[in-house]
């Protein structure tokens, strides 16, 4: 409903490429930046999608860096879904775990801190608390991998924003089948979207998904969407 409103919003659909929306009832412009797999699970040591068995909350103990964790499903963890990796990634970096590089930092003598195959990796959950019989880890080439991915998309809106002469948002929304928990704090810290007052940022789940329901259950819906397609102006 952007074309309704007279609000400056910017839309993210967060996946394998992200597809950005800025404008409202007066204008909008689209552009899609190649953002990776990693929202998605691919190129994440234990990537997933946002399914059951999912990791997709987590908090950590700075005193002694425990996670406490919250799986889709409330069952055993399986892996690590893109809203699970975004609240991780940020909740990690907040406490000191790894620092604005992406590494984590080698002289902190907690446990789940590791020598890994693919360097330096945390330990999320041990083999026996899991589904894998395997310990679940993240580590540095994932973070290598989410550094791409949200880098793609700050720029795509970045750049379109300077484009266009925007300075400042009104809303931000969030949608993407990644994951239906996303924080916001823990999306703004890792740079995910250019500043907005994070009151005015919405996570709205799989909302092509829901979108692509609308049309096949109301024809209207279907005319509107075909007409707002040839209005929106596209950006390389």
């Amino acid at each position: 409903g952007i074309y309704q409103r007279d609000k400056l919003t910017l839309y993210i659909d967060i996946g394998t490429n992200g597809e950005i929306v800025i404008g409202n009832s007066s204008w909008m412009v689209t552009a899609s930046c190649s953002a990776g797999p990693a929202f998605e699970g691919g190129g994440i040591k234990h990537g997933m999608i946002a399914t059951q068995g999912a990791i997709e909350g987590f908090e950590i103990n700075p005193s002694n860096l425990e996670p406490t964790i919250e799986v889709i499903g409330n069952t055993k963890p399986k892996g690590i879904c893109g809203s699970g990796l975004i609240n991780i990634t940020a909740k990690l970096l907040e406490a000191g775990v790894i620092g604005q590089d992406g590494k984590f930092k080698t002289n902190l003598t907690a446990k789940r801190i590791r020598q890994g195959t693919d360097g330096y990796e945390y330990v999320l959950c041990w083999a026996p608390e899991t589904q894998i019989a395997k310990d679940i880890v993240l580590t540095e080439v994932d973070l290598d991998n989410l550094i791409r991915a949200k880098a793609a998309m700050y720029a795509g809106a970045s750049i379109m924003m300077r484009h266009f002469g925007v300075d400042k948002l009104d809303k931000v929304i969030l949608a993407g089948a990644f994951g239906s928990y996303v924080d916001k704090e823990s999306a703004a810290d890792l740079g995910l979207f250019p500043d907005c007052d994070l009151e005015n940022v919405y996570t709205v789940g799989n909302a092509a998904g829901d979108g692509a329901r609308m049309a096949l259950l109301n024809v209207d819906k279907r005319a509107e969407a075909d007409e707002m397609a040839r209005q929106v102006e596209y950006v390389e």
